[in-house]
């Protein structure tokens, strides 16, 4: 049985030889035929006209583009109500001093933007989150007054001005 494993593997390698052998031997071709003109090699002097170096393309063509920078808002030119609100969303609750800042700047210069409620509750926010209550209820109140069908508006009044009562004025039963 030993022998008969041993030839079987003995004869699978044989074969293993004998298909990579075959598959290297593929048929090489005829070389050019000289008098043939479009397979005739090039003269000596041809040869050396075809060594010279290949011109090279002009430098802006060459140059990899430039980098464009990002484009910077310009510091002296003010932002637009989108971007001032895009300013005042990034900042959020993070710096409530600078958010009042920005959201009283934009109140003044956009009193007739469709942002300007958004404007006006960034104010009443900032100063909400920087413990300034009642000049944020009195500032919620002149937002009421301005912008009444706001749903900035109704924020401010349901968050703000409509407290609930106290658990001393509930009557018990």
């Amino acid at each position: 049985m030993t022998v008969a494993l041993a030839a079987a593997c003995a004869g699978a390698i044989a074969l293993l030889v004998v298909l990579v052998l075959k598959k290297d031997h593929r048929p090489i071709p005829a070389p050019p035929d000289e008098t043939d003109p479009v397979n005739k090699p090039a003269s000596s002097e041809s040869r050396a006209v075809d060594k010279k170096p290949a011109p090279r393309p002009p430098a802006a063509a060459v140059a990899p583009p430039a980098v464009q920078a990002r484009a910077q808002p310009d510091a002296r030119k003010p932002l637009d109500d989108a971007s001032v609100l895009a300013q005042l969303h990034e900042l959020a609750a993070s710096n409530p001093p600078l958010s009042l800042k920005i959201a009283r700047q934009a109140v003044n210069r956009f009193p007739d933007s469709p942002n300007a409620p958004e404007f006006e509750w960034n104010v009443v926010k900032a100063l909400f989150n920087m413990g300034q209550l009642e000049d944020a209820e009195a500032e919620a109140r002149i937002m009421l007054s301005k912008y009444p069908g706001s749903y900035f508006t109704g924020d401010v009044v349901h968050h703000l001005l409509n407290h609930p009562p106290n658990p001393s004025d509930v009557p018990s039963e």
